[in-house]
């Protein structure tokens, strides 16, 4: 099944966490294989929108603020190589909104 949009990604979740070396569960680095940095997130930003707007997603559980969903598809990073990845989403029972909570290798 698709994700309904209005899809949410934070900005901060990719400047201030996946893109950024972190001492546990670091993401920055298997994103830097395809080319994804600080410098260029937009381009990460709308990888991601595209997968979530063009994938299957299949539930994964709920909880008290919404639905949680997974997407496992391939980015295709700037410099010309693609990651798989599997992506969790979550459909919030507050707004209704589709929003992004992490990413991380399959």
């Amino acid at each position: 099944m698709k994700l309904d949009p209005p899809f949410l990604l934070a900005e901060t979740k990719l400047t201030n966490y996946l893109l950024i070396h972190l001492p546990k569960d670091d993401k920055s680095n298997y994103l830097r294989l395809a080319g994804y940095q600080l410098d260029n997130w937009q381009i990460l930003e709308n990888d991601l929108l595209t997968l979530v707007e063009t994938s299957d997603a299949t539930f994964e559980g709920n909880s008290v603020f919404g639905d949680s969903y997974s997407i496992v598809g391939s980015l295709n990073g700037p410099n010309g190589r693609s990651l798989m990845v599997k992506t969790i989403w979550m459909k919030e029972k507050k707004t209704g909104f589709t929003k992004f909570i992490t990413l991380y290798p399959p």
